[in-house]
C-alpha cells in the first residue's frame, strides 16, 4: 500500500492540479489529434492543392456605393494567381502570390509592380492575403482554444498567430464546425487586440466530399456597413498546373485567361 503523502506534498499536488485545470487549452487537448494537421485538412476540404475556380465580389461602402467585379483564380500549392474579368474597367487586373512574394498587375496595362500581403489592391474589405491565403499553416501557427457555438453551429475555436510581421493581421481567431470540418467564421485583430474585421461563411455547396462553391461575407468590425461579399464557385481540381502562371512574365504578357489544362 502506498505511503501517505505529507501535507507539503499534498499542497504541491493540489496546486499542480489547479494549474492543470485552469490552463488554456493547448494542442495536446484537441480531441481530433494534431491541430496543424486538422487545419490543413479543413483547408484542403475547401480548395484542393491544385485547382481553379471562378469568383464574384461585391463591395459595399458606407457611402451607399456598391462595386461589383468578377474573376478567376488558379492555385498550385502555395502559389495563387487571381485575375479580374469584369467590369471592363478592371479587366486584366491581376494579383499573384508566389510563396511570400506578391505582385499586382494594373488593369488595362502591362505594368506589374511588387506589392504586399497587407495591401488591398482591389479595394474593399479583402486584403491581398485574403484573396491568396488557402494554406493557413503557411502563414500562421495554430493553437486550440476550445468549443463555442457560432451561427448556431457547434465549432472548434482556434487561435492563429502570424509567423512574420509582413502579414495583414498578427492575430486571427477561427471557428470550424465540429460536424462538417467546414469553416464558419474568422476574426482579424490588430496587434493591440482590437477586432478590425471578420468574415462569416454564408453558404457552402458540396460535391461529393469536397466544396464546389462557397459564399463568404467580410465585415469591417469598426464600420459594419462596409462589407465585401466573396463567392467562389466552379471549384475544379486539377492534376497539374503549369508553373508559368506564377511568374511576373505571365502577368506582363496580358494573356491571362483560363486554359484547358
Amino acid at each position: 500500500m502506498p505511503e501517505a503523502l505529507s501535507r507539503p506534498a499534498l499542497a504541491l499536488l493540489s496546486l499542480a492540479l489547479l494549474a492543470f485545470a485552469s490552463r488554456p487549452a493547448s494542442a495536446q487537448d484537441f480531441p481530433e489529434g494534431e491541430v496543424s494537421a486538422y487545419i490543413e485538412a479543413a483547408d484542403a476540404l475547401v480548395l484542393p492543392l491544385n485547382c481553379k475556380a471562378r469568383m464574384s465580389m461585391t463591395d459595399t461602402f458606407a457611402s451607399g456605393e456598391d462595386k461589383a467585379s468578377e474573376g478567376f483564380f488558379i492555385r498550385k500549392d502555395n502559389k495563387v494567381v487571381f485575375v479580374n474579368t469584369a467590369p471592363a474597367s478592371q479587366k486584366n487586373f491581376a494579383l499573384m502570390r508566389n510563396e511570400d512574394l506578391f505582385y499586382q498587375r494594373f488593369a488595362n496595362t502591362n505594368k506589374v509592380v511588387k506589392t504586399s500581403a497587407t495591401a488591398s489592391s482591389r479595394g474593399g474589405e479583402t486584403s491581398n492575403l485574403d484573396l491568396t491565403r488557402f494554406n493557413t499553416t503557411l502563414d500562421y501557427t495554430v493553437s486550440y482554444l476550445g468549443r463555442e457555438t457560432v451561427e448556431g453551429k457547434d465549432c472548434y475555436k482556434f487561435e492563429l498567430k502570424a509567423r512574420n510581421r509582413k502579414l495583414a493581421y498578427g492575430l486571427v481567431h477561427a471557428w470550424v464546425e465540429v460536424a462538417t470540418h467546414l469553416q464558419v467564421k474568422r476574426s482579424f485583430f490588430a496587434v493591440a487586440g482590437k477586432e478590425l474585421k471578420y468574415y462569416l461563411v454564408r453558404s457552402v455547396t458540396m460535391r461529393g466530399n469536397r466544396v464546389a462553391a462557397m459564399d463568404i461575407q467580410y465585415v469591417d468590425a469598426l464600420k459594419p456597413e462596409e462589407t465585401s461579399r466573396l463567392k467562389m464557385f466552379d471549384i475544379t481540381p486539377l492534376k497539374n498546373v503549369p508553373a508559368q502562371f506564377f511568374t511576373k512574365e505571365y502577368l506582363e504578357s496580358g494573356r491571362l485567361y483560363p486554359y484547358d489544362f
